[in-house]
């Protein structure tokens, strides 16, 4: 008797994981929630549940949410760059592979098996930080259009001359712009003068 309560109690505690994250359960909760694995591995077998990377597991039935199911597995990672342009709905075309920012000294070794990794100083990590909900629903941390601006400008160098113009082009274009908001960012990030060159050749 004392076992049938024992499996219970795991089964339901994994049923409401999955229901407060959105069908969507990872290793490191089954660690948290001192839940053996061997219950996990009973309901992946009963088709319930399908491993669609390491660690991170969804109901069959669902959806495979790319930029989810990665920001579950690492907390601490940003969407930037052209991930950051098409969830903010900048752009249409969906990436090719996905982008990234962490701060300096982060793990990211298991992310780069997923996505392009970029490195930023800690204290300048939340700059532009905002959260958006991908097209199945889900809620993301994502940079904002200025912040995603000013991390084209640093990479300036190595972005094509055609994208990187029509990129300045969309944003002095864009219904939400903020000047503002976008010297104060290039301020803090220290590439203010760049920003204001940049803009001031665009606009004479």
């Amino acid at each position: 008797m004392q076992q049938k309560h024992s499996n219970s109690k795991y089964y339901n505690a994994i049923c409401q994981l999955l229901h407060e994250n959105d069908g969507v359960i990872t290793y490191k909760q089954l660690k948290e929630h001192n839940i053996p694995t061997i219950y996990l591995t009973r309901i992946i077998r009963n088709g319930i549940l399908t491993r669609k990377t390491k660690g991170i597991y969804i109901l069959s039935n669902g959806h495979y949410d790319e930029y989810y199911f990665l920001s579950k597995n690492y907390n601490s990672l940003v969407f930037s760059h052209y991930s950051a342009l098409y969830l903010n709905n900048i752009i249409d075309i969906f990436p090719h592979q996905i982008d990234v920012t962490v701060y300096s000294g982060y793990n990211a070794k298991g992310i780069k098996k997923y996505a392009n990794v970029y490195y930023c100083d800690r204290n300048i990590h939340s700059i532009g930080l905002s959260e958006v909900k991908t097209i199945f629903g889900n809620k993301v941390k994502v940079y904002d259009f200025e912040r995603t601006i000013c991390d084209f400008v640093k990479l300036r160098k190595k972005t094509d001359s055609e994208i990187f113009s029509k990129l300045i082009s969309t944003y002095t274009k864009y219904e939400n712009k903020n000047f503002k908001k976008l010297y104060e960012y290039a301020y803090k990030l220290g590439i203010h003068k760049k920003i204001l060159e940049i803009f001031e050749l665009f606009y004479e």
